[in-house]
């Protein structure tokens, strides 16, 4: 092929959308012949284009310059039609949250080797419903709750989130009314997708131990409340350290107060006496932590994705050095990894989750089986409303962990999509999961009161139902948030 040829296919390249241009790319790799040519006109090699502007379409609220710090791309550098950094911009501005549909596309510029880089996006919807609480349990009879949050304030990217929950006077001994409020602000600052953020957490509590009966069941009065309060908040930064990398590093301080019954013991059917380990100091304490979260995405969309994989890294100290009352270190890990199917658009998705912790954490900071069980209540900002165990269903020591800190959870869930685009519904999935999780302290793996098999603390999760995505947020309708959130 003829240098000529060679920019004539390039400059039909830029008229094209980026998929179609591709795949002229890949024709010319086929058709033409490599011996001779000159490197920088081979069809191996998309020919590269100065970025002479950047252009904005369809951003009736969000402020360019919003979308223009997103971007892994200035004016005045260079861009081929294959370079990966087309992916990488168009997730980061989809990864605001702000748009339903981001798409890139290279028109010419106003002389050879110029080009303007079109990004054309679709706003969605930014103040969303982030959270719907509400359950009934035989310990609380009703507790329910709101989230609300703004995404993108004034159009600058600030965002605004907070939610409350109220839960009713538990029937357990020494319970009383629960109660949280959380508000977060975040503020993008500058390049390098540099984020500030800060939050605050009020929270009254009223946590559920076992002081009878067996670990099977869940009988309001087979346990008994300790009373605590926490009053606290987060200032912390994210940035960028790659194309598909982020770390965020927060401090966390509370003011924690508790009131916990001396000499409270579990009397077990059989005879034996237990003290009960509340993992809360008694009286007034200092919560003081650093956080630090290192998450790798490949996703081929944060929301929607159908190939591609994110893995997260989290790290919590606690220690007197930093006048916290509780020393302890937590170190946690989470995986998902996509497959599209070849058939429809199928998706399945496996994930894996885990952590461990060294030190004397309280409870509020393990591992916590509603939280990795879908057919147990999850706590609602922090706060636990249920006494129900984990259905235990290969006959192990899982129903009587609560508040642990060693946990492990393996999934495969299956994605069908049913429905894309719209104004107000952007999709709508049908999914179901199933997986095992394990969730112990490693006190409980040393001690050998019965059979192996009994003793490794493991259970069966499940869930299946409808996930819609709207204009007002993200809904889940499921048996397992069902089944959770009523007593049987």
């Amino acid at each position: 092929m003829t240098g000529r040829g060679a920019r004539a296919i390039s400059e039909a390249m830029l008229a094209m959308p980026r998929n179609q241009s591709s795949l002229l790319v890949a024709a010319c790799v086929l058709l033409s012949p490599v011996q001779g040519m000159a490197d920088e006109e081979s069809p191996l090699r998309a020919p590269r284009y100065v970025i002479e502007a950047i252009r904005i379409v369809g951003a009736k609220k969000t402020k360019s310059y919003v979308i223009r710090r997103a971007l892994t791309v200035k004016v005045g550098e260079g861009l081929a039609v294959d370079d990966p950094r087309f992916d990488a911009s168009r997730f980061r501005v989809l990864s605001l949250g702000f748009f339903s549909d981001v798409q890139l596309r290279l028109k010419k510029g106003s002389r050879r080797g110029l080009v303007v880089l079109l990004v054309q996006v679709k706003e969605r919807g930014t103040i969303l419903l982030s959270d719907i609480f509400l359950g009934l349990s035989e310990a609380t009879e009703a507790w329910g709750g709101l989230g609300l949050a703004e995404k993108n304030l004034f159009g600058r990217g600030i965002g605004l989130e907070g939610a409350f929950v109220f839960g009713a006077d538990p029937d357990v001994e020494r319970g009383a009314l629960q109660q949280a409020y959380w508000l977060r602000l975040s503020a993008p600052r500058g390049s390098f997708g540099l984020e500030l953020n800060t939050s605050f957490l009020y929270l009254d509590g009223s946590e559920f131990f076992r002081q009878a009966g067996s670990e099977r069941t869940s009988t309001p009065d087979d346990f008994l409340s300790v009373r605590y309060r926490r009053l606290g908040g987060t200032a912390g930064v994210g940035f960028n350290l790659g194309s598909i990398s982020r770390m965020t590093v927060d401090y966390r301080g509370e003011a924690v107060e508790a009131s916990v019954p001396r000499g409270a013991v579990w009397r077990h059917p059989s005879g034996r006496i237990d003290p009960i380990a509340f993992d809360i100091m008694e009286g007034n304490s200092v919560l003081s932590l650093v956080s630090a979260q290192v998450e790798f995405d490949t996703r081929s969309d944060p929301i929607l994705p159908e190939h591609g994989w994110i893995l997260t890294l989290g790290m919590d100290a606690s220690t007197q050095l930093i006048g916290s009352s509780y020393s302890y270190l937590k170190l946690s890990s989470s995986y998902r990894h996509f497959f599209g199917l070849p058939w429809r658009r199928h998706i399945l998705a496996l994930g894996l989750l885990g952590g461990v912790i060294f030190g004397d954490a309280p409870f509020f900071e393990k591992f916590f089986i509603g939280d990795l069980n879908d057919l147990v209540p999850s706590r609602s900002l922090g706060l636990n409303f249920s006494t129900l165990p984990s259905r235990d269903f290969f006959g192990t020591s899982i129903d009587s962990m609560r508040y642990e800190d060693l946990a492990l959870r393996a999934t495969v869930e299956y994605i069908i999509p049913w429905f894309r685009g719209g104004e107000i519904a952007y999709s709508l999935d049908f999914f179901f999961r199933v997986g095992v999780i394990f969730l112990a302290s490693k006190e409980d793996l040393m001690v050998r009161d019965r059979a192996l098999g009994e003793s490794f603390p493991l259970d069966l999760t499940i869930d299946a139902g409808l996930r819609f995505d709207t204009r007002i947020g993200i809904f889940r309708f499921s048996i397992g948030n069902g089944l959770g959130r009523v007593p049987f």
